[in-house]
């Protein structure tokens, strides 16, 4: 029988461990709640595809008849019968206030609209936002911009003969470029570092005996999972950046050198996982295939990788989710400037980057970042479930 002090001891052992777990769940709940309740609102369709930027526009309109159009009416929309446009109050992917166009007749004047000082025509479409339209009337000039409202522009708008400028851009704040970045990272960083990792797993866990040097390299493999991301990113300045300038004929920051960048961070991961997987084939598969007559080489691509997959499709997943969530040595290596126009020889920004960039700046948009945090998490426990049901499904030597 344990004596109260030991009773007492593990006791407070099991409250302090308890107490831990409890915040540490407590923490999490918080956060995930508070990136769900500021940023889910924001989630949409336009926010994965429309640009970052907007894309500002010129146009002048005429009037040349007087044609009236007609407009089923909707709450909060407002339209000129004499111009066949309907404009609506709302909120742009930030939040910021915003006039949209709701509607344009199909033969209204802004069908026919001729971008500034030109007669080329200029496609204005349902969605884009209205910043300011500059206008003639009987009395003179005059000037409206989205601070007025669509109620009071569509009012001044009624009263003009010709629209002198007409000033439009299409919807901005979306994560369309990050996107496309994000994924170009993880193909090109799976492309250099699987085959990559898979040999050197091949290579210990079916080929090399147990001496000195494989001992030294698993102990440098393990370092390297250690060593802290910033570091990576050092690296990458000083080795990557160069040698993708000189390959492509390019300088400065890539996506490319991002992936090598990356490729070296999770070489340990996939290593690790692969060989594990290999380790767990019984040896008496290569025994029986080298039996049978085949070679080393069709013993390895014929026995070893098929039932070694569950590993490689782990450490893969794995490395995926590495990847999207990895921010501090991206910065040094992609830079944290938002791009719309995404290159792989250029300078871009990943989602959790994209993240940093909206929150360092002077007025930092909370209400995007906890939207696109939002995403990052869903796809991560997305990642692990596939994980867990993959190593289930695959996983050939468990014991039933």
């Amino acid at each position: 029988m344990l004596s109260k002090g030991r009773q007492f001891k593990n006791i407070m052992g099991n409250v302090g461990a308890y107490a831990s777990i409890i915040f540490t769940i407590l923490v999490i709940i918080s956060i995930i709640y508070y990136c769900f309740s500021t940023g889910i609102n924001r989630i949409s369709f336009d926010m994965l595809v429309n640009d970052y930027y907007e894309t500002a526009y010129f146009a002048s309109v005429e009037k040349n008849d007087d044609t009236y159009y007609s407009f089923e009416e909707k709450e909060d929309v407002y339209f000129s019968s004499k111009w066949g446009i309907a404009l609506k109050d709302d909120q742009d992917l930030e939040g910021n206030k915003c006039v949209k166009i709701y509607y344009i007749d199909s033969m209204s004047p802004f069908a026919n609209a001729k971008k500034e000082n030109s007669e080329e025509s200029i496609v204005i479409s349902n969605g884009m936002l209205v910043k300011r339209i500059q206008f003639k009337t009987e009395a003179g000039n005059e000037i409206v911009t989205v601070k007025n409202g669509s109620e009071q522009i569509i009012d001044k708008l009624n009263s003009a003969i010709k629209i002198d400028e007409f000033y439009f851009a299409s919807m901005g704040g979306g994560i369309r470029g990050s996107l496309l970045s994000t994924i170009y990272l993880i193909l090109l960083t799976l492309v250099i570092s699987l085959p990559l990792g898979i040999l050197v797993a091949l290579y210990l866990g079916n080929y090399a005996k147990d001496n000195k040097f494989i001992q030294i390299l698993r102990t440098l493999i393990d370092m390297i999972s250690g060593i802290p991301s910033i570091i990576f990113g050092l690296v990458g300045v000083i080795v990557f950046i160069p040698f993708v300038s000189v390959i492509s004929n390019t300088s400065g920051l890539s996506i490319l050198a991002g992936a090598f960048t990356m490729s070296i961070m999770i070489l340990p991961l996939i290593i690790k996982n692969t060989e594990d997987a290999i380790n767990a084939i019984p040896k008496s598969y290569k025994m029986n295939s080298l039996a049978l007559g085949a070679s080393e080489t069709q013993t390895t691509f014929k026995v070893i990788l098929p039932n070694a997959i569950s590993g490689i499709l782990t450490s893969t997943l794995l490395s995926i989710g590495r990847i999207i969530g990895e921010s501090a040595a991206l910065i040094f290596v992609m830079g944290s400037a938002i791009q719309d126009d995404v290159n792989i020889f250029k300078g871009a920004t990943t989602l959790s980057v994209h993240i940093w960039t909206v929150l360092a700046a002077e007025n930092p948009n909370y209400s995007l970042a906890c939207s696109i945090s939002i995403i990052i998490l869903l796809v991560v426990f997305l990642l692990n479930i596939l994980v867990k049901i993959i190593c289930k499904r695959l996983n050939r030597f468990e014991v039933k």
